[in-house]
């Protein structure tokens, strides 16, 4: 039997997902292992086994896919632990990457709180020193050079860049995307004098508009190619160590999979994978039922993430950001607070106004009741407060839980100060932080013209199921679906997914808009896309090329991408529809009326999306079975719900003891070996035949 397997590296587990021919599904969960992620993912994957007739040697010997998604870039960034880098420009911008964009560095990609300290917020620390940002005497402008590289001056700073100790070197010119010409002989440069250094040039990694940006990216990508070289040779000569000789992909933000040396020529496309990952899960599960319109929430210990398919479309992110640091990469939209199991509870000073997050107390020391140290309350503490942990049975009984403490530490430190009793302060705390991501989820659904109404919510993460029919409920959404492997959705995410390129041509196209012109533009795309493909195995008849255009008003700055729904050469008519639903995903966003015509449309960016796909087995289906639900409650616990006045007193359910088919109607709790699911009184939870829980969301009014 062959198996696939995917793995995804967060920042306090790690998560594992075996899918064997028959669509059968295994999963497997351990902690993330710093510095050596390695020892994370095979402990995994030896958890995932325990339910398997196969040890570690025998599943990596016999698997075909190893896919994987991995935290390893945001990891060197946060830390600093990248390359010693350098970088190259055009002489004047030597300023570009700590200059930003100005005043908005100051405060983009602060929580809100910290946008209002003008005085104590600044820009983000560049990852490397002025003293190792060199110009050089070149200009180029569009597809015109106005003056030549001088390859003494080029040869003179890589010399004292290396001797400045330097492992990875950028280069960044101006107006590359258009003419790299210039970048493309730094790189033999490089490469001759000095092979074994790291080489990253921007119309390569990001050949887009946007100076600080794709300065930015293009440092950033250098910055963690060294890390990301030596994580993945690594990785790949330990797998082949346990007798794994299949196709090693990694999954990039754009929600496709590359090979292992496409992620080493461009690591900044390996930052928020998993996350991604979990999106494109969310987007596996429900369509197991046809579902479309999705909401996909996630919840651990960090951070909360939320990402929308509408239609079966997933969007693009607008202005991708990690650590404050903006990247021009192509990244599914995804955006993420931090508000998590781990955020620490605290009372705003001078005030005592609650206040969750952003600070984490993550996995070690974690929450109060892990009992490993931890000394302030965190949401998982409200959560045990409010009756939804059973610690005989936290993690299928195998972690141990700490109640008492957590009581005395939320008591002293929160409801002692707001003068509550801990259960009234609890219920608070619970409330606030559903609030706090209703509120996220309005501003990507309802703010955007998407109505949270007519869609599902998908709840992954190993916390959101304790939380996802209560903000779910605060904006009426029907229904919530909790996947079997809601824990490690991210890592079933990538067993979902294909071989994915994007091809990008950026250029600015103003009307009269002619066919003939933009099927030029994307010809060559179409035929790099097609290359690279065949290049990987992939035969013509198989592949898949989706194309889109990104759009805007004349002097206006966002642009919106459009996808191009015909295939083949564009008619004129095809070109028009595509205007058309610029108009209509424009009036989407900004609202009716804010389109105009009138006021003219230009075309900045032609993306071709090449697509080679992969297999993935059906989910194996189990039936229906005349079990009674009432065999899986194993017990009860006093719990607290917003709908009740004060504790009553609710119903355990054994998460491995329900069957497809099984309906729960009263409030309580389903406890998985790696989540737990909180029932409020009113909603209906069914068990389906992938062994998912869908909830039926009872519509009351929440204030």
């Amino acid at each position: 039997m062959g198996f696939r397997i995917g793995t995804d590296i967060g920042g306090t587990c790690t998560d594992s997902t075996v899918m064997t021919d028959d669509g059968a599904v295994h999963i497997g969960k351990d902690l993330t292992t710093y510095p050596d992620f390695s020892g994370g993912i095979f402990d995994s994957l030896t958890d995932a086994t325990e339910e398997m007739d196969v040890d570690l040697e025998g599943l990596l010997g016999n698997t075909d896919l190893f896919l994987h998604a991995t935290s390893v870039g945001e990891n060197a960034l946060f830390e600093r632990e990248g390359a010693d880098t350098g970088l190259l420009t055009t002489a004047g911008f030597e300023e570009t990457l700590h200059a930003t964009r100005g005043g908005y560095g100051r405060w983009s990609g602060l929580p809100f709180e910290q946008v209002k300290d003008i005085i104590n917020s600044d820009k983000p620390e560049p990852v490397i020193p002025r003293k190792r940002i060199k110009g050089l005497s070149e200009r180029t402008y569009r597809d015109e050079v106005l003056k030549d590289l001088d390859e003494e001056e080029v040869i003179d700073a890589i010399d004292t860049l290396v001797e400045d100790g330097v492992e990875s070197i950028a280069g960044c010119l101006l107006w590359s995307f258009t003419q790299p010409a210039h970048e493309q002989r730094i790189k033999e440069l490089i490469e001759e004098r000095y092979p074994d250094l790291y080489v990253s040039v921007s119309h390569e990694v990001s050949p887009t508009m946007g100076e600080y940006e794709r300065i930015s990216t293009t440092v950033l990508n250098a910055y963690l190619g060294p890390a990301t070289q030596q994580y993945l040779t690594n990785l790949r000569t330990t797998l082949t160590e346990y007798g794994f000789d299949g196709l090693l992909l990694l999954m990039f933000s754009h929600g496709g999979l590359v090979s292992r040396e496409d992620a080493v020529e461009r690591p900044v496309g390996l930052m928020e994978s998993g996350p991604v990952g979990g999106l494109l899960g969310s987007k596996f599960v429900a369509s197991q039922h046809d579902v479309t319109d999705i909401i996909s929430t996630d919840m651990g210990g960090t951070t909360f993430k939320v990402g929308v398919i509408n239609d079966n479309r997933i969007e693009y992110a607008d202005e991708p950001m990690v650590g404050r640091h903006h990247y021009q990469f192509p990244k599914r939209d995804i955006h993420s607070i931090a508000v998590a199991g781990g955020s620490v509870i605290s009372l705003e000073e001078g005030t005592n106004v609650p206040q969750v997050g952003p600070e984490s107390a993550g996995s070690d020391p974690g929450p109060v009741c892990y009992g490993r140290g931890g000394n302030k309350p965190t949401v998982t503490d409200v959560d045990l407060i409010q009756g939804y942990f059973s610690p005989e049975y936290f993690l299928g009984g195998e972690k141990e839980m700490n109640p008492d403490r957590a009581y005395d530490v939320f008591e002293e430190q929160i409801a002692d100060p707001l003068g509550k009793s801990v259960d009234e302060a609890a219920a608070d705390i619970y409330k606030l932080t559903n609030s706090i991501i209703a509120d996220l989820l309005r501003e990507v659904t309802v703010e955007k013209g998407i109505d949270p109404r007519t869609f599902t919510l998908v709840s992954i993460g190993g916390a959101a199921g304790m939380h996802a029919a209560s903000y779910s409920r605060q904006l009426n959404i029907p229904e919530v679906l909790v996947p079997y492997t809601a824990s490690v959705n991210s890592a079933l995410g990538l067993l979902s997914t294909d071989v994915t390129h994007e091809h990008i041509d950026t250029r600015q196209v103003k009307p009269p808009f002619e066919s003939e012109e933009i099927n030029e533009i994307f010809a060559p795309l179409e035929e790099d896309a097609r290359g690279k493909l065949a290049e990987e195995g992939f035969d013509e008849s198989e592949t898949k090329l989706e194309r889109s255009i990104s759009m805007r008003y004349q002097r206006q700055v966002h642009e919106l991408l459009t996808p191009v729904e015909t295939t083949g050469e564009l008619s004129q008519s095809d070109l028009e529809e595509t205007i058309d639903r610029f108009e209509t995903l424009y009036e989407q966003r900004y609202g009716e009326g804010s389109a105009f015509k009138e006021g003219g449309i230009e075309m900045t960016e032609f993306r071709v999306r090449g697509v080679g796909p992969l297999t993935t087995p059906e989910l194996e289906e189990q039936s229906r079975t005349d079990s009674n639900v009432a065999d899986a409650k194993i017990g009860t616990e006093e719990m607290q719900f917003h709908e009740t006045d004060g504790r009553i007193e609710a119903n355990l359910y054994d998460f491995e003891a329900l069957s497809p088919g099984d309906e729960i109607t009263e409030p309580g709790v389903i406890l998985t070996p790696v989540t737990t699911i909180v029932l409020n009184p009113g909603d209906v939870a069914r068990m389906d035949r992938y062994r998912n829980i869908r909830i039926e969301i009872d519509a009351i009014d929440y204030e």
